[in-house]
């Protein structure tokens, strides 16, 4: 009886699982996937709902893996490419995991719940959506490798230190835990001190307080070149949501030698020129407009780094100086000789006053706050995102230049946000050092050191930005640097019990002798637990759903038709937008990236007597049922029927038939 019992339930279970299979989920379901794993994970799921859902590669990465795009719309009398559409982007930050996953999770929600979810139904009869899970997946892939950097970039070869070689000084896992941290080496010209309050973490000594430097801090790894510094030259070089045509970073750190120069980021904006279909995005990604929307001004929120990995980056600031290697090394060792620019390099001053000619004329001028009356838009869409998720806190974040989110508002002038997709669990009682529970960015917040990398394998490590100042005969110190979250991160760490954190360990260096390694891991810096991912999963799709109920939603409201006699007919009509968001916000009015909605009557030209043309244009028509009216005179005949069609860019299209009587 028992042995037929276990039978049952065994197969009960496997049944489940077939089932759990059939409905999109592989194997790696509520853990992070490597390449092969997402792949499989989606062809899976678009297979069992072929009747509205497809995948198809945008493109290749630098190492030809696809870039895939998931469409998922259920077909109907409207094409597909005239629905308004939300597009989701995710990973293009290859240590940012997390948004793959809950990319997939958003497309699972909506394939597996359109059979008993009238929200999702009406969604997908109406709209499409458009998910692209990993943007980059060379990156994403070395997060599964035997030793993880937590690199950001993509797998172009890059000259970090401007010295005629490629990816020749990567990290070196010196205590053989498998990832990347940092190193403090004891330094009577050091510019740092164990902190007091938490002694795991480091800070700045303050010689107003009467504080000593202690200790020099570096990315974990050897000087393999032997040119004074360590990790300057890793693999990969550039960051593909730095690599945008707005507020790009020039000359700054894995920005790329030019906007767009990458084979990612051609696919996807060769994309978006064939789907102008597209009226709202939403990139996982390590910057924020969600958990914290734009200020009053249209400020974005600024970046949140952690201290411990910029006082390391701070070790090499100075290697990719214009063709330069300096004695700004560890402790000012080696040589400074000239090497201009080579291939696989940048030319990457630091400072306008560092360059000649058309390069000390300011980059550029565009744009870099949301336009004040869109930012109901902003606010609406952060209220309802931290109602659903419960996020508040925002995580390690970094500054916005350059990333897509930022192009496809300035410069498509779309509804765009940005989330890391999580955030930080803290104690009730936390204290806020340096800045505080996803604090508004402001005057008194320190700019960033432009481009920093938070992992220490992320395109080197680096810090870019200006030179800073050489203690003496210590560290390299950066000036500007951003305050860091250490001590909420590390408070977060402790309160969701996440093994976050390599406690410091005492091994032999080649060349400093006795140094001590540790830090915050790379992984957890840019990823929650992978048990997160599916409650997370399920906040972050009712969210995309919500979007999709903002859309604008052009209608044909009202039409009157006057018989006055003689063969004349007067046609009064009036158009709505139903919707919430206007047919175009006005940045895209601004950018003139968005096209104006046409509003045309089905008679000949002759036909008209008086009134509004046969073909009109309004360029902005807000939502929530306001109005445009429309009256024509014409000739015809009594029973003839006339078409009245409004065409919205971004907010799909309707007609109407109109009887003469």
């Amino acid at each position: 009886m028992k042995r037929r019992k276990l039978i049952s339930n065994t197969l009960m279970l496997l049944t489940g699982l077939f089932c759990l299979l059939n409905a999109g989920y592989s194997q790696t379901a509520g853990s992070y996937m490597t390449y092969d794993e997402l792949t499989n994970a989606v062809k899976t799921l678009v297979d069992s709902h072929k009747d509205f859902a497809k995948v198809e590669s945008i493109g290749k990465s630098a190492e030809g893996r696809d870039i895939w795009v998931i469409t998922i719309a259920k077909a109907g009398t409207v094409s597909v490419a005239e629905r308004p559409g939300l597009l989701i982007t995710a990973n293009f930050e290859g240590d940012h995991l997390i948004g793959s996953s809950l990319s997939l999770e958003i497309a699972r929600y909506l394939l597996n719940g359109y059979a008993t979810d009238d929200a999702i139904k009406t969604s997908l009869d109406n709209h499409v959506f458009y998910i692209m899970p990993r943007l980059n997946p060379d990156g994403a892939e070395t997060m599964f490798a035997k030793v993880i950097t937590g690199r950001k970039t993509n797998s172009t070869a890059f000259d970090g230190d401007n010295d005629g070689r490629l990816d020749e000084d990567g990290p070196e896992d010196l205590n053989n835990d498998g990832q990347i941290t940092v190193m403090r080496v004891k330094d009577v010209n050091g510019l740092y001190r164990i902190d007091s309050v938490e002694p795991m973490l480091m800070k700045k000594a303050d010689p107003a307080k009467g504080e000593r430097g202690e200790y020099s801090i570096y990315p974990e790894g050897v000087d393999n070149d032997k040119d004074g510094f360590i990790n300057e030259d890793p693999a990969g070089g550039t960051d593909l949501n730095r690599n945008f045509m707005h507020a790009y970073p020039y000359f700054k750190e894995n920005a790329g030698r030019y906007m767009v120069s990458e084979t990612e980021t051609r696919a996807i904006l060769d994309w978006m020129l064939t789907h102008k279909n597209v009226a709202i995005v939403m990139t996982f990604g390590e910057s924020d407009n969600l958990i914290v929307p734009p200020t009053s001004r249209g400020q974005f929120s600024s970046d949140r780094p952690l201290d411990l990995i910029q006082f390391a980056q701070a070790s090499i600031a100075e290697a990719s100086r214009v063709g330069m290697i300096s004695g700004g090394g560890r402790g000012g060792r080696g040589g400074r000789f000239q090497m201009g620019d080579f291939p696989g390099g940048m030319f990457t001053p630091t400072t306008q006053q560092e360059t000649s000619g058309r390069a000390q004329r300011p980059a550029q001028t565009a744009a870099t706050t949301v336009n004040t009356s869109d930012l109901e838009y902003f606010n609406k869409a952060s209220e309802k995102y931290k109602e659903l998720t419960g996020i508040k806190t925002q995580p390690v974040l970094r500054n916005s230049e350059g990333a897509f989110f930022q192009y496809t508002y300035f410069q498509l002038g779309l509804p765009s946000f940005s989330t890391p997709g999580w955030g930080l669990i803290l104690p009730a009682d936390s204290s806020r050092r340096g800045r505080g529970m996803g604090q508004r960015p402001g005057a008194t917040d320190a700019p960033a050191a432009a481009g920093a990398n938070f992992a220490m394998g992320g395109g080197g490590g680096r810090i870019a930005g200006g030179m800073g100042s050489q203690s003496a005969g210590g560290q390299q110190e950066v000036a500007a640097q951003a305050p860091g979250i250490d001590a909420q991160y590390f408070k977060h760490l402790k309160s969701a019990n996440i093994n976050g954190f390599v406690t410091w360990q005492t091994v032999k260096h080649p060349e400093f002798g006795e140094v001590e390694v540790g830090g915050f891991t790379p992984t957890e810096i840019s990823n929650p637990p992978a048990d997160k991912i599916a409650d997370l999963g399920v906040s972050h799709a009712k969210f995309a759903l919500y979007l999709s109920t903002l859309f604008a939603e052009i209608k044909v409201a009202k039409t009157e038709v006057i018989n006055e006699g003689g063969g004349l007919f007067r046609i009064k009509a009036e158009v709505s937008n139903e919707g919430f968001l206007p047919t175009a916000l006005r940045q895209g009015v601004q950018a003139r990236s968005v096209k104006p909605t046409m509003v045309q009557l089905g008679v000949k030209p002759e036909q008209i007597i008086s009134g509004s043309n046969k073909t009109n244009f309004f360029q902005v028509l807000d939502g929530s049922g306001k109005r445009q009216k429309y009256e024509w005179l014409i000739k015809g005949k009594t029973g003839d029927q006339i078409e009245l069609k409004v065409v919205s860019q971004k907010g799909g299209t309707d007609m109407a038939k109109i009887t003469l009587k």
